[in-house]
């Protein structure tokens, strides 16, 4: 492969929590989704992927006064449609495949930084979400380890 595996996700998070003091604990809803495209060395083959991801679990919070630590861990479903132009020996084929995922496990921690009602979000993330690719018999990961930085906006 020309390129390398990492992928540059889009994330869009809501949170619902109850405070009691300085704890809070929720429910947490994510969407992920990227797109990637690989070509190979040795002939014209590649491979397109785009995947989407709807996660949900619960999270735990503690409110300190400059930063507020959390962790979080729980499932979802993630689909997959994996285009591939495969060239030998001067033919090509073509082929589209979609899969989905539908107990993928994620846990992640990290701190948010408020700046009245707004803040900054560091979040550092691992997801499992192996796809069994049947014709070769081995799994397809559209998960891994995502390190994320972002605004926040709190009501």
């Amino acid at each position: 492969m020309k390129e390398n595996r990492e992928v540059s996700p889009k994330v869009l998070s809501f949170d619902f929590y109850k405070t009691s003091g300085s704890f809070a604990s929720g429910f947490g809803l994510e969407v992920h989704s990227y797109s990637k495209s690989y070509s190979f060395e040795n002939d014209d083959s590649s491979v397109n992927l785009s995947a989407v991801g709807l996660l949900y679990g619960l999270n735990f919070y503690y409110r300190g006064d400059f930063w507020y630590p959390f962790m979080g861990f729980g499932t979802g479903n993630y689909s997959v449609k994996v285009e591939e132009q495969l060239t030998t020996e001067g033919s090509t084929t073509y082929g589209t495949v979609f899969g989905q995922v539908d107990k993928p496990f994620y846990y992640k921690f990290g701190v948010r930084i408020p700046l009245n009602g707004i803040g900054i979000v560091f979040t550092q993330q691992y997801i499992s979400a192996d796809l069994k690719v049947e014709t070769e018999n081995k799994p397809l990961s559209l998960g891994g380890t995502a390190s994320f930085i972002g605004l926040y906006y709190a009501f």
